[in-house]
């Protein structure tokens, strides 16, 4: 079951045209946010990753990880709702 999970984050990555490492960056930095109540920033960070595939869990310990999903929302650019691909 790992296997697949990290297949689809490896094809989410790629789809965000994203690193593990930059998303590991944008998690510490909306935790750096978050830690300073900079609320208006965790929210777009984790609606930017959003609008790129993946998901920010946060997890009762504290940590933040990530899973891939379906891309929507409204892009901050262009205004205009995002509806993603189904298949991951």
């Amino acid at each position: 079951m790992l296997q697949v999970l990290e297949k689809l984050k490896e094809k989410a990555l790629k789809r965000a045209e994203m690193t593990e490492d930059q998303v590991s960056g944008l998690i510490e930095e909306r935790h750096t946010a978050r830690k300073n109540k900079d609320f208006a920033k965790s929210d777009e960070i984790r609606s930017q990753l959003t609008l790129k595939g993946i998901s920010l869990m946060d997890l009762p310990s504290g940590t933040t990880t990530w899973r891939p999903c379906v891309r929507e929302g409204i892009d901050p650019v262009s205004g205009h709702v995002v509806s993603g691909d189904v298949a991951l």
